[in-house]
């Protein structure tokens, strides 16, 4: 990137520093100095800003989105009117060839006529050709950037995929699963066989889903059910859990990037449990239309000060950057004793 950026730059000093002088030296511009060295300047100096304005500022802008392409066309047309107004300018006719007394008085207009033709086509071919190529370079700059911008995606996407496949099976999750299954086969076959089936069916989904880009929603959210199903099997009574879903104008095919709201869940669970205390978790998925929002609420029971932005939330927060760009809102909040978590997603 560094380099590349170098050799736009040398493309820049190229321009201003050899080719637009070299034009100017070719054509009458010289001739004008004599007698019109102030709009000289002003003219050249005009030229440099129409390439830097171009070069940084209107190409970038037809590469965002609409309201910008809309700046960008309008910041051209002022260029437009500007040097519209340039070649308008009424200077005094440079002497450069001999005068000649038996010439007569409509020759001599007509001369100055033509000067005047000359001065406009050399003041609109000078901005034609200044426009056309930083809209050359900028372009290919754009094109660069876009290109550059498309390998990080996915080289994050890629970093990502390994960072869910290493937290894919939580130690700390398997462990407490499968000494609560086992606790169920000694006291009640039946919630274990349904227990079991269903620890079945998340790695399961698990490890398919990880191979995918997006997921149907409902699968993502039946993931989440059956996750806070499976927990509710090693919780007494002290803790209650509370899970709602909320659907309006529902679109059944709503996809989604999977695996992103378990971490969430987990860390309310992780934090929010307690064998002695009272406490409640809340999660709570609501869908309107393409709008999907997500949330999760638990008392702080244990939270060290060092996990409280742990690896899992930084992650989530990258892949949402990556996947969902200026489609997502994701709001963190702790007050006193709670802990909340707030994720709104536009699907579309």
């Amino acid at each position: 990137m560094i380099q590349i950026n170098r050799r736009l730059l040398y493309i820049d000093l190229a321009f201003c520093l050899l080719l637009l002088p070299f034009m100017i030296w070719l054509l009458p511009v010289n001739r004008w100095m004599n007698n019109n060295a102030s709009f000289v300047f002003l003219f050249v100096g005009w030229l440099y800003v129409v390439y830097f304005v171009n070069r940084y500022c209107t190409i970038p802008w037809i590469f965002r989105n609409r309201a910008h392409l809309i700046g960008a066309l309008v910041m051209v047309l002022m260029t437009v009117v500007v040097t519209y107004l340039i070649s308008c300018y009424r200077f005094e006719t440079p002497q450069f060839l001999p005068r000649r007394p038996h010439l007569l008085h409509g020759e001599t207009g007509s001369q100055s006529r033509m000067e005047i033709n000359l001065h406009q086509r050399a003041v609109w071919f000078l901005y034609v050709v200044v426009l056309a190529f930083s809209f050359a370079v900028g372009v290919l700059a754009e094109l660069y950037r876009l290109v550059m911008e498309r390998q990080i995606v996915e080289h994050e996407k890629k970093k990502a995929e390994l960072a869910l496949y290493k937290v894919q099976i939580n130690p700390h999750f398997l462990f407490n699963t499968l000494n609560t299954l086992y606790g169920l086969m000694l006291t009640d076959i039946g919630r274990a066989e349904t227990a079991f089936m269903q620890f079945m069916d998340m790695l399961k989904y698990m490890y398919t889903s990880a191979e995918k880009d997006k997921v149907p929603l409902q699968a993502e959210i039946d993931y989440i059910r059956k996750y806070i199903e499976l927990q509710k099997n090693r919780m007494n009574e002290h803790t209650r859990v509370h899970f709602s879903f909320e659907s309006r104008n529902e679109n059944p095919d709503l996809m989604i990037a999977p695996m992103i709201l378990i971490t969430f869940v987990e860390n309310a669970f992780k934090y929010g449990v307690s064998s002695h205390e009272d406490t409640d978790i809340y999660v709570t998925v609501g869908i309107d239309g393409t709008c999907f929002r997500f949330s999760t609420q638990n008392s702080i029971i244990s939270l060290p000060e060092k996990e409280k932005s742990g690896y899992g939330i930084a992650n989530c927060r990258k892949r949402l950057e990556l996947l969902y760009p200026d489609r997502y809102q994701l709001e963190i909040t702790e007050q006193g004793d709670c802990y909340r978590v707030t994720l709104i997603l536009h699907l579309r």
